[in-house]
This record gives structure tokens, C-alpha cells and sequence, in this order.
């Protein structure tokens, strides 16, 4: 905190006092945020048994996808290989980086403690991406080498259009649309198992519940209010059609 002190007022002396203010705005928003994940273990259960009916079931809905996957869906999943927040651009109907970049900034901290929890939970289940236990199964996106359960790209996609939606309650539904297609284009290309997406979506709508009732995060909400305006201007033509 002294450092933190020490770095505003030299801001403030070399810089200015508008220069000092940009520069405390871009400090972690999130701090003395405390998610452990331990308190999220319940929440996303185990993975299914090995030869288990759930098992059987998600290794049916891999292989169907992987015989039933054409050109233009690949393509459509590798757009959500990124976990970029210009994923979310045509949801909101604006350029989050152009309109509002104090939120852009902000909200990146605040999912770095959401992959910490979800980290966590991975090395605890530790379970084998399905390509590494079924060497039939061919991902169209490329492989990993960390646990598969829950995932992270379905974790964050998740989170990110429920803290979206809590900012944006008017393009909830369509934020929240982005964010099941970022998590299900991990099983379409195989690999995740549908069950490591379903998790990380229980997971992220308990983290978010969590974070959207902080301190921290009522803070950035009054922060970044005067963006939200700008960012909820639709283009003349309208909003664009989302695509499944």
C-alpha cells in the first residue's frame, strides 16, 4: 500500500493531477478480493466414472461430433481459441477495447482470481483430457497439456458474459448466448468432455455470483458506469444476428 501511495504522488507531482488519477484507475480492481476453491470443490462434483453410463454418454456426444463437424463450425470455434473479451464485441453491439477501456482494463483482474479457483480445482480432479484416454477421439483446435476438468475456456467464457450480463442487463441474453458457444466449441473439437463444460458452467455462475456481490465489484460497477452508456448505442443498422 505505501508503494502504491508513493507511486500516485510521484504520478501526481512528475505527471499531473489528471495523469495521477488514470494511473489509480488502472490498479487492480479486484484487490482483497478472497475466492478459494475449496469453497467452489461442491459445486462442480466429480467427473463421471471410467465405463460409467455418464461417461458412455459424453464419449457418444464426441464421437458424433467429431463424425458430424464440418468446415465452417471449426472455424466457428476456433474464433473462441482467444479468451478475448473482443469475443463479446458483436453481443454488445460496440468495440469494448475503443468504448470502454477502463472495463477492458478492470475486469481482466477480476478473472485472473476466477482462473486461480479454477486452476485449483483442475489439479485436484485431475482428470485426462478425453483425446489422452481415447486416442480415437481428433480435436480440431489444438491440444493441451493441463487437466480437463472443469474447463477453463468454458469457465471464463461463462464468467465473463454473467459479469457482462450483470453490467449490461440489456444484452443479457445475448452475452450470455457468446458465452455457451465458447464453452461448447471445447467439446465440438473434443477437447472437453461435455461433462468438463457443464461444470464449468455451474462453476462460473457461482463464481460470479460471489464476485458481483463484493465490495470490489460494486466499486468497478460505479467506475465504469459512464462506458456502459456508450457501449449500450447500437449501430444505426441494428444489433448484429448471432450465430449458433
Amino acid at each position: 500500500m505505501q508503494a502504491l501511495l508513493l507511486t500516485l504522488l510521484v504520478a501526481g507531482t512528475l505527471l499531473g493531477p489528471a495523469t495521477a488519477q488514470v494511473v489509480a484507475q488502472v490498479q487492480d480492481p479486484a484487490d482483497g478480493l478472497n475466492l478459494r476453491a475449496e469453497r467452489y470443490r461442491a459445486v462442480i462434483g466429480s467427473p463421471p466414472a471410467a465405463g460409467s453410463p455418464a461417461e458412455l454418454e459424453d464419449l457418444a456426444i464426441l464421437r458424433w461430433n467429431q463424425r458430424s463437424r464440418y468446415p465452417e463450425a471449426v472455424v466457428h470455434a476456433w474464433r473462441f481459441l482467444d479468451r478475448s473479451l473482443s469475443s463479446f464485441d458483436a453481443a454488445v453491439g460496440s468495440d469494448l477495447g475503443k468504448t470502454a477501456p477502463t472495463l477492458v482494463k478492470g475486469l481482466p483482474f477480476f478473472l485472473k482470481r476466477i482462473d486461480g479457483v479454477k486452476d485449483g480445482l483442475k489439479d485436484a480432479v485431475a482428470r485426462p483430457r478425453p483425446y489422452v484416454s481415447h486416442p480415437e477421439l481428433q480435436p480440431c483446435l489444438p491440444t493441451e497439456t493441463t487437466w480437463s476438468y472443469p474447463s477453463g475456456h468454458a469457465t471464463w467464457y461463462g464468467a465473463v458474459s454473467l459479469l457482462l450480463a450483470d453490467l449490461m442487463p440489456e444484452r443479457r441474453e445475448r452475452l450470455l448466448q457468446v458465452g455457451r458457444q465458447g464453452g461448447f466449441a471445447r467439446s465440438y473439437c473434443v477437447v472437453h468432455y461435455p461433462s468438463d463444460v457443464l461444470a464449468s458452467q455451474r462453476l462460473a455462475e457461482a463464481i460470479s455470483r460471489d464476485v458481483i456481490a463484493s465490495p470490489q465489484w460494486q466499486a468497478f460497477r460505479q467506475q465504469v458506469r459512464p462506458e456502459l452508456e456508450r457501449l449500450l448505442v447500437a449501430p444505426q443498422a441494428g444489433l448484429p444476428l448471432l450465430t449458433d
